[in-house]
């Protein structure tokens, strides 16, 4: 199967730079189709280049994720592979809730950290405050400390997503499972992210349930928040983590682009 025979949309052939390109035997064909399809629901956040062309590392916004499975993630992060004089590429892609998470696993794959942050021209919403700056810096050069135990995202009226973690530094250790929580409400240009800590998933879950108290603080600090409260009153839900959704894309006709593009 070659590239210019899929008839590869703009996106494609222009942005990810795949024009003239083969996708390389033993790949994954059918999930390359699926994102060929969903074209026109995918929104690049971060695009980047290797200086040579071999390499690059993409995240994209689905925005028809939530309508075939709600609470599904709606970032993909994805890494293009060339042989630039065979003319093939290979790639990979995972799912995640939030971008910090999808910056950690592109730096993961080699990328530079610097060069996966969100462009300074970037015209959508942007941190509120210091704290959620430095709970993102946490997050994208975690290497590993966090292991995702489960997520949600909340796409409708005040946009919120949810993500608990298992937090395997020391320091964490009497509470390991952290909540961190990313609200956006539509009509506003800034969004926050707070953590919660918590001694159990069950506990995390009943906060989440109840939502009787603001978000429980960790007894660890993060450099430069001391003067920033974490503790956020969330809104009131009365839903828990549903299963996890598959990491391949969703299949069906594009939906109305409903979504947070950030």
């Amino acid at each position: 199967m070659t590239a210019p025979d899929l008839d590869l949309p703009g996106l494609f052939a222009r942005d990810f730079r795949l024009d003239g390109y083969t996708l390389a035997s033993g790949s994954d064909e059918d999930h390359f189709l699926g994102l060929v399809t969903d074209h026109t629901v995918l929104t690049p956040l971060i695009t980047h280049h290797s200086p040579d062309g071999a390499r690059s590392y993409l995240v994209l916004h689905d925005g028809a994720a939530t309508w075939d499975v709600p609470g599904t993630a709606q970032l993909i992060a994805m890494t293009i592979t060339r042989d630039l004089d065979g003319k093939t590429f290979r790639f990979q892609t995972e799912r995640y809730p939030v971008l910090p998470l999808a910056q950690q696993w592109l730096i993961a794959q080699g990328a530079d950290a610097d060069a996966v942050r969100v462009p300074a021209q970037w015209s959508g919403p942007k941190p509120a405050d210091a704290l959620t700056t430095a709970l993102e810096e946490q997050l994208m050069t975690s290497s590993g400390r966090y292991a995702v135990i489960d997520h949600f995202t909340d796409d409708w009226g005040e946009h919120e997503t949810s993500v608990l973690v298992h937090d395997n530094d020391p320091a964490s250790a009497e509470q390991p499972c952290r909540l961190f929580l990313e609200q956006w409400a539509p009509d506003s240009s800034t969004y926050t992210l707070r953590e919660g800590a918590f001694r159990t998933e069950d506990a995390a879950g009943e906060w989440l349930d109840e939502r009787d108290g603001p978000l429980p603080e960790p007894r660890t600090t993060t450099p430069g928040t001391l003067a920033v409260p974490r503790a956020q009153t969330a809104r009131a839900t009365t839903r828990r983590f549903p299963p996890l959704p598959p990491s391949s894309p969703p299949v069906g006709p594009p939906a109305p682009p409903s979504g947070r593009h950030r």
